[in-house]
């Protein structure tokens, strides 16, 4: 099955640029079907595109991305981007790839770094949880600081962890694992966890730790280096905890049989295929795909990376969900920053880390688009506001609110009225009474949502890099829609077509080891027919489009950026 060029990661990927001033990236190369592309879209892409094993030249890639450009023509020609499924998935990726538009970029780096430090590192803590609701009244949250309190004072006197932890943890998993939570490294716990862990030095005990389930007491059991990430199969025979103990003899003494029969020599793929319970993974082999520590069962992950040699395989395991024979098919390093960094850019987008850039980013924001409050219009507010308005029970007086606007930058503003109106919503109101403090708040937090808004508005004006990508997501999915269409479909179902092309090429076509001169059976080329048909379908198709649609190229531009691209 074919899948989308456009990857997912590449969200998280600056395009490489070829180092052109913003003017010259906008001068237009060529016009395709009316519409105009930019040299600085061709050059990107020419340098994306590069393979130091294959490198091709630029005329070759220009005929290329003609082609790539015909084909989305082509798509808008038909409406494909007008469909709703279009535009859904065009705005999913916008929403993911602007956050790493929309966030203090110095701040990012330096919280990228220390989560590549993290990174190289793994730790193996235990914790006992008090819980504790991110919205308890002071004297709940109070109550549960002083049992933490409690607790850490008696692991410090000797009581053993783990007793501790059966006996006290508001976690319901400590019964069963005593509080351990295995080893784990960056962005696998909530942020103040993970600070508290990489804090301590093994068998050390962390101060009452406050995180939104409530007050964590941490103890570091081991520390040690990453052992990157491995690629393993299994085969798995399921025993649901708690089973009689019969269950787990039987299913022993089965997979001590497969044991057996890997050591003859039968393939480890075919018996997973067949006998292995997991499903999702015997469908392949049992093969899983690459994890690292923390990203799967804690006892599955250190008997895999317990393996030494790749090929090697274990003898049947008894763990948590029952029997596993484990083979190592492939490791690797945890890699180096350049490698490692997109991948922590991605995660950090998902992580509460993000609000640490962001304040920073709007602030500096403020500056550049001349954020301005009226103070006199922010005093009337102060001087008009108590508690029934801010507790929604009140109104400000209509004919009294001025006139102004509380709050300019850039082109926007927000009107007074419009503000009273805002502050009238309990919903959204911060949680203080002060007036003074309310309103400042208020407006720190409406405007910080206004300008966060309006530099998303402003993305592709302001970043080249940005407008580039979009450009290259937006047509990547029309790309692969119409490709199905025109291609992929009919080499699946048209088969009326197929047979046609075998037919007229059948003596072409050889079957594997065949040494006579007559054409092979359907049936014994067909995953070769099938191929060259898909071929056949992509040269037809591109001559149609390069006599249906108008393509005009202009030189002088283009004998630039040959020129620029020649000196990288």
């Amino acid at each position: 099955m074919r899948q989308k060029t456009i990857l997912i990661h590449t969200l998280f990927i600056l395009s490489l640029s070829a180092g052109l001033s913003q003017g010259a990236d906008e001068k237009i190369l060529m016009t395709v079907a009316g519409m105009d592309v930019e040299a600085g879209e061709f050059v990107r892409m020419f340098n994306k595109s590069l393979d130091p094993a294959n490198r091709i030249e630029t005329g070759e890639y220009l005929q290329q991305f003609i082609a790539f450009k015909l084909k989305v023509a082509d798509a808008m020609e038909h409406r494909y981007d007008t469909t709703i499924a279009f535009r859904e998935e065009l705005s999913g990726y916008r929403q993911q790839l602007a956050q790493t538009w929309l966030i203090d970029p110095d701040i990012k780096e330096k919280t990228l770094r220390k989560a590549y430090h993290r990174y190289m590192e793994e730790i193996n803590a235990s914790h006992i949880l008090v819980s504790c609701r991110a919205d308890a009244s002071p004297d709940d949250t109070l109550r549960a600081y002083d049992k933490a309190v409690d607790i850490r004072k008696s692991l410090l006197e000797g009581e053993p962890f783990a007793e501790v932890a059966k006996s006290r943890s508001d976690d319901r998993s400590a019964a069963v694992n005593s509080g351990n939570l295995g080893y784990f490294t960056v962005f696998q716990m909530i942020t103040p966890f993970e600070d508290a862990a990489y804090s301590l030095q093994p068998g050390n005990i962390s101060e009452p730790v406050r995180t939104q389930f409530g007050y964590h007491i941490i103890k570091v059991i081991d520390r040690r280096p990453s052992r990157g990430k491995i690629r393993v199969a299994h085969i798995m025979k399921s025993v649901a905890p708690g089973s009689e103990e019969q269950a787990y003899l039987k299913a022993e003494d089965e997979m001590n049989q497969l044991y057996e029969r890997l050591g003859k020599g039968e393939s480890f793929a075919k018996l997973a295929s067949e006998y292995s319970d997991h499903k999702e993974t015997a469908v392949n082999g049992g093969e899983i795909n690459w994890f690292g520590v923390g990203e799967i069962v804690n006892d599955f992950s250190e008997a895999a990376f317990a393996i030494k040699d790749t090929g090697d395989y274990t003898r049947p395991l008894r763990l948590a969900y029952g029997f596993h024979i484990i083979k190592l098919l492939d490791r690797k390093a945890p890699g180096t920053w350049e490698e490692v960094k997109p991948l922590l850019e991605s995660r950090l987008n998902q992580s509460e880390l993000v609000a640490m850039g962001k304040k920073s980013f709007i602030d500096r924001l403020r500056v550049e688009y001349d954020f301005t409050v009226d103070r006199s219009v922010r005093n009337w507010f102060v001087k008009n506001t108590d508690t029934l308005i801010i507790k929604g029970k009140a109104k400000y007086p209509a004919l009294n609110i001025p006139k102004g606007n509380i709050y300019t930058f850039a082109d926007r503003s927000l009107s007074a009225a419009a503000f009273a109106s805002q502050l009238e919503n309990p919903g959204s109101n911060p949680a203080i009474l002060n007036p003074e403090r309310f309103i400042d708040l208020s407006i720190e937090a409406i405007s910080s949502e206004e300008i966060m808004k309006y530099e998303d508005s402003v993305l592709e004006k302001k970043h080249p890099d940005f407008k580039y990508l979009m450009k290259e997501f937006h047509d990547g999915i029309l790309l692969f829609e119409i490709s199905s269409d025109k291609v992929w479909n009919k080499v699946q179902n048209d088969t009326t077509g197929l047979m046609r092309h075998y037919e007229l090429n059948k003596y072409k076509f050889r079957a594997e080891g065949s040494s006579t001169s007559s054409p092979p059976p359907f049936s014994e080329v067909q995953a070769e027919v099938m191929l060259s048909y898909q071929d056949w379908l992509e040269e037809e198709w591109i001559k149609e489009l390069r006599n249906k649609y108008l393509v005009i190229i202009d030189d002088k531009v283009y004998e630039e950026v040959k020129r620029r691209l020649a000196n990288e």
